[in-house]
C-alpha cells in the first residue's frame, strides 16, 4: 500500500521538494529526488498512481495491440476460421484483460513510493506561491504544503477542437476510445500520428474499415524514409485506406454514423471517428503565473 501521508489538518507539511504528476516522469524525478536524500511528496489528481500512461496511455493501448494481435493469428489459422464471433466484440470486450495489468501496474508502482519513503497526496494541484502548493478536494481544500523545489510532471490530453462535440457517442478521442461499448463496421481516424496509426492498426486487427486521415504528406514524416514507407505499406497491405494532405472542413453527427466533411469536397461516412490530432498540457489551472 502507499506510503500514509504525513499531514494533519490544519497544519502545513515542509517537504524538500514536491512532484506533480504520478506518471513516468513525475516517477522517475521522485524516485531521484529521493534516493539523493530529499525528503519528497507527489501528488495526482487521481485515486490511483500511474498517471495517462498506466490508466489510458502506454499500458492500455499495448495490452489491447497485444490482444488484438492473438486475434489476428487466431484468425489466419485454418482450424479456427469457423469458430466464434470474434469480429463482434467492442472495444471494452478486448480491453477487460488489460484491467488486470492496470492494477499490477499500479500496485507494483505504490510499493516503490512506499519503499523509497514518498509521501503521496490525491487531489488538484494549485500553486499558491514559489513555495506553496494547495491540494483541492472535491469540498475545498484538503492539505496545504511548503516545498522548496518543484518538479511539474502532469503530463498531457488529448487536444479537443470546439468545433467537435465529444460528448456525443460517436465522437472520441484516445482516451475516450477505451470506453467504446457498442460494435461497429467503418471508423474514420483523423490524425495519423503515432497514436493514430496505432490505432488504424488496431481496428483493422479487429477487422473494421479504416480511414486514416493524415494532415501531412506522409506518415511520420519526423522518421527515416524508409520506416515511413514501410509504415505505409503495411498498414495499406492490412486494408486501411490512408488519405494525405487532408483537412477537415466540418464534422456532421448522427444518432448511428457520422460524416466527415473535408476541405478537398471529399465526404466520409462512418460509424464513428477517433480524433487523434494533437494533445495539450495539463497545466492549465496550476497557478503557474504565482510562481
Amino acid at each position: 500500500m502507499p506510503r500514509k501521508k504525513e499531514v494533519v489538518s490544519g497544519t502545513f507539511v515542509k517537504y524538500d521538494a514536491v512532484v506533480l504528476g504520478s506518471g513516468p516522469a513525475g516517477e522517475g524525478a521522485a524516485m531521484k529526488l529521493a534516493k539523493s536524500g530529499k525528503r519528497v511528496a507527489i501528488i495526482d489528481m487521481r485515486e490511483q498512481l500511474g498517471g495517462n500512461c498506466t490508466h489510458v496511455g502506454t499500458i492500455p493501448s499495448k495490452a489491447l495491440r497485444q490482444t488484438v494481435s492473438s486475434i489476428i493469428r487466431y484468425q489466419r489459422d485454418p482450424m479456427f476460421q469457423k469458430v466464434g464471433d470474434w469480429k463482434q466484440f467492442t472495444m471494452k470486450q478486448v480491453l477487460r484483460n488489460a484491467h488486470t495489468v492496470i492494477q499490477q501496474q499500479v500496485d507494483t508502482h505504490s510499493r516503490f513510493y512506499d519503499r523509497n519513503k514518498i509521501n503521496i497526496y490525491h487531489g488538484r494541484a494549485y500553486i499558491q506561491d514559489k513555495n506553496t502548493v494547495l491540494i483541492f478536494g472535491d469540498d475545498g481544500i484538503k492539505e496545504t504544503i511548503i516545498f522548496k523545489q518543484l518538479v511539474i510532471a502532469t503530463g498531457s490530453r488529448p487536444y479537443r477542437p470546439a468545433t467537435l462535440d465529444f460528448n456525443h457517442s460517436r465522437v472520441f478521442d484516445s482516451d475516450k476510445i477505451l470506453d467504446l461499448d457498442y460494435s461497429i463496421q467503418k471508423i474514420i481516424i483523423y490524425g495519423a500520428g503515432v497514436i493514430g496509426c496505432e490505432y488504424a492498426s488496431i481496428f483493422i486487427g479487429l477487422d473494421h474499415k479504416v480511414d486514416l486521415i493524415n494532415t501531412q504528406p506522409k506518415l511520420l514524416s519526423y522518421l527515416d524514409d524508409e520506416i515511413s514507407d514501410a509504415l505505409s505499406y503495411r498498414l495499406r497491405e492490412q486494408g486501411v485506406l490512408i488519405r494525405h494532405n487532408e483537412q477537415i472542413d466540418h464534422l456532421e453527427t448522427f444518432d448511428d454514423h457520422v460524416i466527415l466533411h473535408l476541405q478537398s469536397g471529399k465526404k466520409i461516412k462512418a460509424d464513428a471517428i477517433l480524433w487523434c490530432n494533437g494533445r495539450s498540457g495539463n497545466t492549465d489551472g496550476l497557478g503557474l503565473e504565482n510562481v
